[in-house]
């Protein structure tokens, strides 16, 4: 097994749409595939880089190629932990059979209007993958009892990421900002993103992005 076959299977979309499946079948019935399939697709399409990197159909039709590899060379050709995931997920049903059932699934959820965040709200794995920086900074700075109020934390943290500033804060500031924007009503911002970040609220946001500003404009 050549590295970068290894990382097609254990790594990107394939490996996704196999871990939403799998999430279905361990929640027993908790979970809907569907709706899974659904948020995966909108994570997918939140910029316009990556719909233009990697389009939905493109995943699609690397389930279908990863299922006649399947059924052509066998799982030993896989990675080990794919094919452990991929047995677990397809709950009996072949192996190239469930792929190509996900990838027919996921065709057409994309020809769908993407699900709003009203009626499916962010699971907990689509707002580390597209808020990556409030998770960090939560974990990192926001969550240490080394500071008494997140001011002191933000205030830290931009000392700390000085003169490096250029690397680190239009992230946090642009995730920031993005909650803002699409999450303006408190219990929208409730159900979506603070119930998986806790230290997030409109005021803590405004916050980070206020003291960062701030930074920009007498510090550099």
């Amino acid at each position: 097994m050549i590295s970068h076959t290894g990382s097609l299977f254990n790594d990107g979309p394939v490996s996704h749409v196999v871990e939403a499946a799998l999430r279905v079948q361990r929640s027993r019935g908790a979970l809907d595939l569907g709706d899974e399939l659904r948020r995966f697709v909108r994570t997918m399409c939140a910029a316009d880089s990556s719909r233009w990197l990697f389009p939905v159909e493109s995943v699609a039709a690397l389930l279908d190629h990863t299922a006649d590899l399947l059924r052509s060379k066998g799982p030993g050709f896989f990675p080990r932990t794919f094919t452990e995931r991929l047995d677990e997920a397809r709950d009996g049903v072949p192996g190239d059979d469930c792929l190509r059932t996900l990838a027919g699934l996921l065709r057409a959820v994309d020809r769908e209007p993407e699900a709003g965040c009203a009626d499916l709200p962010l699971a907990d794995w689509e707002v580390a993958a597209r808020f990556p920086e409030l998770v960090g900074f939560g974990a990192n700075w926001a969550y240490s009892s080394e500071y008494s109020s997140l001011s002191d934390a933000v205030a830290a943290f931009v000392e700390a990421e000085h003169p490096f500033c250029s690397e680190t804060f239009p992230r946090l500031v642009a995730d920031a900002q993005a909650v803002l924007v699409t999450f303006p009503e408190p219990a929208a911002l409730s159900a979506n993103v603070t119930r998986w970040i806790p230290w997030v609220s409109h005021d803590a946001l405004r916050e980070v992005i206020r003291t960062i500003d701030g930074h920009m404009r007498t510090g550099h």
